[in-house]
């Protein structure tokens, strides 16, 4: 018998929702997909819940039509500048006679690591495992082996619980329920990032319209998630202001001639604004549109760096950078990334065959990410 799951991805740009079936074999298809343009968020934050809660049902409600069917419960994605995480730690004493470690000793290393209690108005949102510690070993599952001592932790992220709250009460208020809240960048991760990669060490940085998040593998463990509140937007504004044109426009020329790295080949080319040449047209230099451009995009990474810090070690970070989401389609942003950093970077890429060609797109990483993270880890 097959089952039919959802997510949702209340983006700043647009509010997205999928529909995917698993079957008995646990193959996962997608039936149903939409995306709505959202004016209720602004920086990965709900800012106007109607808006926000109008452009979510509409999504839902166009995935649910599309796939011919109807779902009860989503994965649903969160972010935000509100959201912190930190590693939290647990150990425990193999308690049998024989020393063979047991189920009940890691509930116990389990339940000590989350002991620590976010603070007054935050909760936690996601827990994710970090490695297994046998008497300084790492091992996959130490259960049934001989031992004196486990060790494990938790990269766990807490949230303000008011922003929380809205996100859950946008889908409450369709009458469904929410499965697992999943970090954006871990369930973007989870889809353009494989096993190989994350245990070899691996940087992904979702680039999206209202924040940029990260998610940091050593080992094949999350070792650092953040999110950063400078997005595509941003961008957007510094063209708006920098050109002294409306944002629409400005976001046109974005789009269609934005580079993250200056070309010397712009040099004296010029582009109109509206396009049509028309009266109230004006032409604006290329070059500048890059230039303007360069500059945010440096910023963006320097702020990455001093974020990371000592974490950005070559030796640890084998696979380098992959970038994703919707700003990963400017021209040059690897180049950018790769000189602030100090690592290889490129732009992430779906598995061929992995994905319908309509859906295999960099701002769609995160909604199909969630489907194939809660289908994989719950």
């Amino acid at each position: 018998m097959s089952k039919i799951i959802g997510a949702v991805e209340i983006g700043t740009a647009k509010a997205k929702a999928l529909v995917g079936e698993v079957t008995e074999n646990g193959n996962l298809s997608i039936v149903g997909m939409a995306s709505r343009p959202n004016e209720g968020m602004r920086k990965g934050e709900i800012v106007d819940f109607h808006k926000a809660a109008d452009a979510v049902h509409a999504a839902i409600a166009e995935a649910e039509k599309m796939s011919g069917t109807t779902v009860d419960s989503v994965y649903l994605a969160q972010t935000g500048s509100h959201l912190r995480g930190q590693m939290l730690t647990g150990s425990a004493s193999v308690s049998s006679s024989d020393n063979r470690v047991s189920v009940s000793d890691l509930e116990r290393a389990s339940s000590e690591a989350k002991l620590r209690q976010p603070e007054a108005g935050r909760s936690y949102v996601h827990h994710v495992r970090t490695p297994i510690i046998l008497d300084g070993r790492p091992v996959d599952d130490p259960v049934g082996m001989l031992g004196n001592r486990i060790d494990l932790g938790y990269w766990s992220i807490d949230g303000d619980d008011q922003a929380i709250r809205l996100a859950l009460h946008v889908l409450k208020n369709y009458g469904l329920d929410v499965s697992d809240l999943i970090l954006s960048s871990i369930a973007s991760s989870t889809m353009m990032a494989g096993p190989d990669l994350r245990r070899a060490g691996v940087l992904v940085v979702d680039l999206g319209s209202g924040v940029t998040d990260l998610a940091l593998y050593r080992h094949g463990y999350v070792a650092y998630t953040g999110v950063i509140p400078v997005g595509g937007d941003h961008i957007t504004g510094d063209l708006s202001m920098g050109l002294r044109v409306l944002e629409p426009y400005a976001e046109k020329l974005k789009l269609e001639h934005g580079k993250a790295t200056p070309d010397p080949s712009d040099e004296g080319e010029e582009v109109w604004i509206i396009g049509n040449k028309t009266i109230g047209d004006r032409s604006v230099s290329r070059k500048a549109i890059s230039d303007v451009i360069h500059v945010r995009v440096v910023e963006l990474f320097e702020i990455i760096s001093k974020e990371l810090g000592k974490l950005i070690d070559p030796e640890e970070l084998k696979s380098g950078i992959l970038l994703t989401g919707g700003g990963a389609q400017l021209p040059g942003i690897e180049e950018v990334a790769s000189k602030v950093l100090g690592l290889p970077a490129r732009k992430a890429s779906f598995t061929p065959g992995s994905i319908a060609p309509e859906l295999a797109k960099h701002e769609n990483a995160t909604v199909l990410g969630l489907l194939h993270y809660g289908l994989q880890d719950h």
